[in-house]
């Protein structure tokens, strides 16, 4: 009672000092839009250092309370704008992140005080241990990690969506393209759904995202991997902040999203479900982590590990490579995190060390506070550039090479944590693969394609022109020279798919190619129009240069007919395909009409005549002459 009577009289003084800072003017006013009032009064939950390292300033009708591990905390009233401050405060004097839960009443922050669970969370066990055995699924994952797809996610949310701020229209979008990115990957998979998570009454306009991989023997367990999506600066406010956050936390959002890549490309299918998390509003309270994790307490979800991913981009060379944070942490969980390092990461070179981060430094502690067991990994240093418009990927070397042993090490957790269904190790993807081969315009692919423990089921081609095919060696005539990039997706018996994309150049350069395949009577004396594909680019006879599959239209007429006076039955010509060359290779023919006495087409006249469906020629031409011969 005397540490705490202490604590109180020395609150005392704060509403005071928050009163001269209230005062100021507002010029310094960082992160509001029209939809979020940036003078509406905040309560957040801190711990006592963070109180005095620099919320006290800001603060007013500050009361201390005490947190269920015991550790003195502090409700304090500030203003909306006033949040960055605080990140800043944690940022430059703590050296950390977070460092408050945030509340939209007083009440409300009382309420979580007094319900908080951390204590059990921290110290209870909810599975009857966290066992390393799921190897045969687990090791063939870890060579397919891709930094160059971890850089691209990070490069794509930084670059494309570079304020995420919770109350900005980019950090709604965002949050948008994270759950068309995640369900695309699960190819349509009906045991995968994906939703937009809206239950967080104050965290504005944006939603966090939830995809569920349903569990099949123990579905009621539930595994989660989470990261935020959401970002902050000091720089600029509302929609015109510069807050591209790419290690803070695009960094740990995109390798969720690689660790999602390849669970679903193998097939996985989890005996626990599985749920991966990419949370609103973290930068402003944990908001968005603390909706969802209070959510799942009141409905009595059974969420037996949580794991947490908050910047893993950025690392000297001289900074461990992977942190364990071990505060406001499950130590059942915080020793598995360990030894997933040392059963799938010994020996690589790479380096581990654990670390306290304070109170409410990511969205693990949200989980914590609900009863739940998290932990989190972290990178070895704090990125200087944290919530500046530094935060860039440029600033990292351009590179997500720290990112990697992050994947890996999420994949480690979902395969041990969540296991694999009855019947063995997950079942290997199919590779895809084909050759080309090319005529003309026209192109034929061979699949090649391969599945070393099933069979392909299903075949997608995308020609690169907005065509498709499921055949298995389909042929493709384009409509203009070009190279297209052409991309074969293989299915197998399992549900599992692999794409190959490679480029094909078509030329339509050189012998133009005809044909029609229809019989049309031709009477007496009679004209009909016959109309013959052309493919190929060259000139007929002075006429415009024909496009490929277009149809030309040429004139035939019968010759007159016998002087017998008797019925000629309707004769019937198919033209069979016939290649012409360019207009410079016409002459010699040319020519030899000429020599002939005939008009054009006198010779297709000649060789229907000669076949019996007219009359004999009224001047006979030696045939060896006028046939090219």
């Amino acid at each position: 009672m005397p540490a705490l009577l202490a604590l109180a009289l020395a609150l005392t003084a704060a509403p005071a000092l928050a009163q001269t800072a209230h005062d100021h003017d507002h010029d310094h006013v960082r992160p509001a839009d029209a939809s979020d009032d940036p003078f509406a009064p905040v309560y957040v939950v801190t711990s006592r250092e963070t109180f005095d390292a620099g919320v006290k300033t800001l603060a007013r009708q500050s009361s201390a309370v005490v947190g269920a591990t015991g550790a003195p905390l502090v409700i304090s009233e500030v203003k909306t704008h006033q949040l960055t401050d605080i990140t800043r405060h944690v940022h430059e004097k703590e050296r950390r992140c977070g460092g408050y839960f945030a509340f939209s009443s007083r009440a409300e922050a009382e309420a979580f005080v007094r319900s908080d669970r951390s204590a059990q969370a921290m110290a209870g066990k909810f599975l009857a241990a966290y066992t390393i055995d799921n190897q045969a699924t687990v090791t063939p994952w870890l060579g397919q990690v891709g930094e160059s797809n971890i850089r691209s996610t990070i490069s794509h949310l930084s670059t494309q969506y570079p304020n995420r701020y919770y109350a900005s229209t980019t950090g709604r979008t965002s949050a948008e393209w994270i759950r068309s990115t995640w369900l695309g990957l699960a190819n349509g998979r009906s045991d995968v759904s994906a939703e937009l998570y809206t239950g967080c009454t104050t965290c504005s306009t944006q939603p966090s995202v939830i995809l569920t991989i349903q569990g099949t023997d123990l579905p009621n367990e539930v595994v989660v991997l989470g990261a935020h999506l959401d970002s902050i600066s000091n720089s600029g406010s509302g929609n015109a902040m510069n807050a591209p956050g790419a290690d803070d936390d695009a960094s740990g959002i995109a390798t969720l999203t690689e660790v999602l890549r390849i669970a679903m490309a193998s097939g996985y299918k989890p005996k626990r479900t599985v749920k991966f998390m990419g949370y609103a509003a973290e930068e402003v309270g944990l908001r968005g982590s603390k909706a969802i994790a209070t959510s799942y307490q009141s409905q009595g979800v059974n969420v037996v590990a949580a794991l947490q991913l908050d910047m893993t981009n950025y690392r000297t060379s001289s900074d461990p490579h992977v942190k364990v944070i071990t505060d406001y942490s499950n130590a059942g969980m915080v020793q598995f995190l360990q030894d997933l390092f040392t059963s799938y990461m010994g020996g690589s070179g790479l380096n581990l060390v654990t670390e306290a981060c304070g109170y409410g430094c990511s969205d693990h502690a949200s989980w914590t506070a609900a009863g739940y067991p998290s932990a989190m990994y972290h990178e070895g240093r704090l990125f200087p550039n944290l919530h500046t418009s530094g935060d860039t990927l440029a600033n990292m070397g351009n590179s997500a090479t720290n990112s990697v042993p992050f994947a890996k090490l999420g994949l480690a957790f979902l395969g041990e944590a969540a296991k694999t269904a009855s019947g063995g190790p997950s079942n290997n993807a199919p590779v895809a693969n084909f050759s080309s081969s090319v005529s003309g315009l026209t192109a034929t692919f061979s699949d090649s394609s391969s599945d070393s423990d099933g069979s392909i089921v299903s075949r997608s081609w995308n020609f690169g022109d907005g065509s498709t095919s499921t055949a298995t060696n389909p042929s493709k005539t384009y409509g203009a020279s070009g190279t297209y990039t052409v991309a074969l997706t293989v299915t197998d018996d399992d549900g599992a798919s692999n794409t190959k994309t490679a480029s094909v150049t078509v030329n339509g350069s050189g012998a133009q190619t005809y044909s029609n395949g229809t019989d049309y009577a031709i009477n007496d004396n009679a004209t009909v129009n016959s109309p013959i594909s052309v493919t190929g680019r060259a000139q007929l006879q002075g006429r415009s240069e024909g496009r490929p599959g277009r149809a030309r239209r040429h004139a035939l007429q019968h010759p007159q007919p016998q002087r017998r006076q008797r019925r000629q039955r309707d004769r019937h010509l198919h033209l069979q395909p016939f290649q012409r060359s360019p207009q410079r290779d016409l002459e010699p023919a040319r020519e030899r009409q000429r020599q002939c006495g005939h008009r054009p087409h006198r010779q297709l006249e000649h060789h229907l005549l000669r076949q019996g469906q007219g009359g004999p020629p009224r001047r006979p031409v030696p045939r060896a002459r006028c046939e090219g011969r």
